[in-house]
């Protein structure tokens, strides 16, 4: 499969470029770099990178554009690709925005199709992932990049050209003599089918990129946070330590204080207007202050986290006055967030970090990104030109974040924008869990886990289960403020997060002892799975995907796989589905005997992996809305 990139500068404009191998090694972890090289003139050229490990079908590629002239490049486009060895292509992607995200689109390619965007931060229009389905086999590409890009497929003679990369529109960069450009990166995943392509890029995630691989956090990130019943109009520290006692009993290891704690306490300012004024506490909230809320967190064996939206800036925030030299700015007018590109930058927003994860003890950051900041930052003198503010903002934040983590080791880094909007696979690769949406009723948190493990481990995805909300929003979670009931549905939405990292926003000291039980029950089953099926497992979408509306699949089954071949099986009966769902389970050992175990019914049996692999388990007798949970564990006795 040959390499290919797409370049635009002030002097050239070429159609896609393929180009052949010129260099191949082994390096020291194992790994395997490809260099392929296409000069332009003896000393202006473009290197394009693969590296991949011999252990999965996953390829990263990177485009490099190297000036070795007396003169600046201006560079508009650098984009890396390959030329995929077939000319019969559906594409499957996912548009998104805020409450719908990962909703699923599929087209059978004709002619060039392309899809972008262009809001500046990865999830907003479009998910940063493509599928492409042909008759030789499938792949998983997923984009290494924060702000705006794009994707673009192209029919050619006996085969078609892909390619991912910063979009376009309004983006240049001066490069410098002697200096180059590295574009960001795009991983690319190969399988028989999709699924497969998908699960090599989960596998490859977990093992090259996941920041899990450190340890140092609590063992079971089992996480209660105060925002929905509370947002910032009612949290107070007495509200908080209340619930924080309480989700220690129910088995929480963390308790997430999020937006509301900051700021001044000026009439009909809310927390957006005061981004940005993390130095100053509310202390008509929060008269005892930060610490002595961590401390108190501590001493009842809970761990505090933080909510802060560190790049923000709201327009009442008097950081505006303090650090003007930092605000991103667009023709003379504020963009509402710090430019990350500067030192000085960096430098105030580590100040912050210090102080609430050194100062103040937060073992649990939520770095939330409520704004669109495309095209970005044009000030020259936050270390950028006027037309790359928001790539160099992007490279700015990553290595905050990175400082963050070699600085607290055990400060859990949690990544958010207005819920899911900017859950690509480079920042999930500088924290710890994405968060998945806003939104949280359970068909949206399925159709939004299903979607996300096209590209990423179940272990990166955290997601409220359906949540109490403090206000009506027909716009939000179905406009249902109390989901709440004592019977069946209350294990159907719970157990839903258990795949992957789940969290819990609800008014703790109002439940009924009856649903206090239940989330302490499965916080058990949860500490049980999770070093072997969520945190170094595999998953298996069984099923379609489900979506929200009554459509896609409407008993979607998924199942977690550890090491030893032992199985895990979650399956949701949705509102419209049928009475009965069979289906094939995978990554099991054909010659071993297991025994099958449905958690509700009690029922169990035994049978070979092959049979279970071949003809399968079946869900019968649930209500809607309801769920089951199968284990499938050798048979100690065969």
């Amino acid at each position: 499969m040959n390499l290919l990139f797409r370049i635009r500068t002030d002097q050239l404009v070429y159609p896609p470029i393929e180009v052949n191998a010129h260099t191949t090694e082994t390096l020291s972890n194992g790994m395997i770099k490809e260099v392929y090289l296409r000069y332009f003139e003896p000393n202006l050229y473009v290197t394009m990178e693969a590296l991949k490990d011999p252990a999965y079908a996953v390829t990263k590629y990177t485009a490099i554009l190297h000036n070795g002239l007396d003169r600046p490049v201006r560079l508009y486009q650098l984009d890396a690709g390959v030329a995929v060895p077939a000319d019969d292509v559906t594409v499957r992607y996912f548009s998104s925005d805020w409450g719908t995200e990962f909703i699923p689109h599929s087209k059978k390619l004709e002619g060039e199709f392309s899809f972008a965007s262009v809001a500046g931060r990865s999830s907003k229009g479009f998910e940063p992932w493509c599928g492409l389905e042909t008759p030789n086999g499938c792949y998983s590409a997923a984009m290494a990049w924060s702000g705006c890009w794009n994707c673009r497929i192209t029919p050619a003679e006996g085969h078609t050209q892909f390619s991912m990369g910063l979009t376009t529109e309004e983006f240049f960069t001066d490069v410098q003599p002697g200096e180059r450009f590295v574009s960001p990166s795009f991983y690319l995943a190969q399988g028989n089918t999709l699924e497969e392509a998908c699960l090599e890029q989960r596998r490859y995630f977990r093992k090259h990129l996941s920041l899990l691989n450190d340890g140092g956090i609590a063992d079971v990130p089992y996480e209660y946070n105060t925002w929905w019943p509370y947002e910032d109009s009612e949290i107070n520290e007495d509200i908080f330590q209340q619930n924080a006692e309480i989700a220690k009993k129910v088995g929480c290891r963390y308790a997430m204080l999020d937006a509301g704690w900051f700021g001044g306490n000026e009439e009909g300012q809310s927390w957006y207007e005061k981004r940005g004024d993390w130095e100053i506490v509310n202390q008509e909230k929060f008269p005892s202050g930060m610490k002595a809320l961590c401390d108190k967190a501590k001493a009842v064996g809970i761990l505090p986290g933080i909510w802060c939206e560190i790049e923000a800036v709201g327009k009442d925030a008097k950081l505006n006055e303090t650090h003007p030299n930092i605000i991103a700015k667009r023709n003379g007018k504020s963009l509402g967030y710090v430019c990350l590109a500067s030192k000085e930058a960096r430098d105030w927003a580590m100040s912050i970090i210090d102080r609430i994860a050194g100062e103040y003890g937060a073992k649990w950051i939520k770095f939330d990104y409520n704004l669109d900041p495309a095209p970005g930052c044009d000030v020259e003198g936050h270390s950028h030109g006027k037309g790359d503010g928001l790539y160099a903002h992007y490279l700015g934040y990553y290595q905050l974040l990175d400082e963050i983590h070699r600085k607290y080791p055990d400060v859990v880094i949690e990544n958010c924008a207005s819920g899911g909007l900017r859950m690509d696979i480079e920042m999930a690769s500088h924290c710890h869990f994405n968060f998945l949406s806003d939104p949280d009723y359970t068909e949206f948190h399925l159709q939004c886990y299903w979607g996300a493990l096209s590209y990423l481990h179940q272990s990166a995805l955290l997601h409220f289960s359906w949540s109490q909300v403090l206000k009506f929003d027909k716009n939000h979670n179905l406009g249902i403020r109390e989901p709440i009931t004592e019977d069946w549905r209350f294990d159907f939405m719970i157990r839903a997060v258990l795949m992957g990292i789940p969290g819990f926003s609800y008014r703790l000291p109002d439940l009924s002892e009856w649903c206090l039980k239940r989330i302490k029950d499965h916080e058990v089953f949860y500490s049980d799975i999770y070093e072997d099926y969520i945190l170094n497992g595999d998953a298996y979408r069984l099923t379609a995907q489900p979506v929200i509306g009554g459509k896609g699949e409407r008993f979607p089954v998924f199942e977690l796989v550890s090491s030893k071949k032992e199985a895990v099986v979650f399956g949701f009966r949705l509102l419209k589905a049928g009475a009965e769902k069979t289906v094939a389970l995978k990554g099991l050992d054909g010659n071993a005997l297991y025994k099958v175990s449905y958690m509700d019914s009690g029922e169990t049996y035994s049978a070979y992996g092959r049979e279970l692999m071949d003809s399968g388990i079946s869900f019968r007798g649930l209500p809607e809305e309801g769920s089951e949970i199968i284990t499938v564990r050798l048979n100690s006795e065969a």
